[in-house]
């Protein structure tokens, strides 16, 4: 009877452990790959910086274009992460510079100290950089992993599933993400991401190889609603001029 209690415990523990995981073999078998065809980890990790230029249009529901800006983006990654972006937009200079610690914002000589609007700015620095680190970041420790299976895109374009959550997944206001993976090459078709208050379905639709790496030089993003129907287009991001230091 011991050995069975003990026996019936382990198994109760093993099934437990196992549907607890936080990320499956496929989901980091399918990431573990993909980050080889953009360039591997060796080449990723060896980045001192990254510097680019990137053209972003922005449309409305009806499809008239909100707005246009071209940015000049600089991240710093060893030995500490640093960011800078400038812009200008009615002949006045923007410039957002992230050190490390202290997000400052500049409209030509005056400096914006308001904290919301300083946080907001930080905001746009980590996601112009969250689309270079992908998919070299997606095995950080903290993320849930689950392979959702293959499934097929608008066109019918196959590709293979990860969701990924990055923070508490009971909490509603953490950001959910669908990666769409080339089942042959493993390269990143596409992403959907749930917000707290909507969807977005974007496409890679050309990379550029230049430095070594597989680095973003065209994105498309919808709005989208939760089974990924397009409802309008809301941007297109170019890339170009990728400066990349070992």
């Amino acid at each position: 009877m011991k050995i069975l209690r003990t026996l019936t415990l382990y198994f109760a523990f093993l099934i437990l452990s196992i549907s607890c995981s936080t990320r499956d073999k496929q989901a980091v078998n399918i990431i573990e790959k993909s980050i080889e065809a953009h360039g591997g980890m060796k080449a990723w990790e060896e980045v001192q910086s990254i510097a680019m230029v990137r053209d972003i249009w922005m449309f409305d529901e009806t499809g008239n274009t909100e707005s246009y800006v071209r940015q000049e983006n600089e991240f710093r990654l060893q030995p500490f992460f640093e960011a800078k972006m400038n812009w200008e937009k009615d002949s006045i200079p923007h410039r957002v510079h992230f050190d490390g610690v202290t997000i400052r914002y500049f409209m030509g000589e005056n400096e914006i100290l308001n904290e919301g609007f300083l946080q907001s700015r930080k905001g746009d620095l980590d996601a112009a950089f969250y689309v270079l680190s992908k998919p070299f970041d997606l095995l950080e420790k903290g993320k849930h992993l689950e392979y959702q299976g293959r499934e097929e895109l608008a066109g019918g374009v196959p590709v293979e599933t990860v969701k990924v959550i990055d923070g508490d997944p009971k909490d509603p206001m953490t950001d959910i993400w669908w990666y769409y993976f080339d089942p042959k090459t493993f390269e990143i078709v596409a992403y959907k991401v749930k917000t707290s208050d909507h969807y977005s379905l974007v496409y890679n639709q050309g990379w550029d190889k230049s430095t070594g790496l597989m680095l973003p030089a065209r994105r498309e993003s919808f709005r989208v609603d939760m089974e990924g129907n397009h409802l309008y287009k809301r941007a297109i991001y170019g890339y170009g001029m990728y400066q990349v230091v070992r």
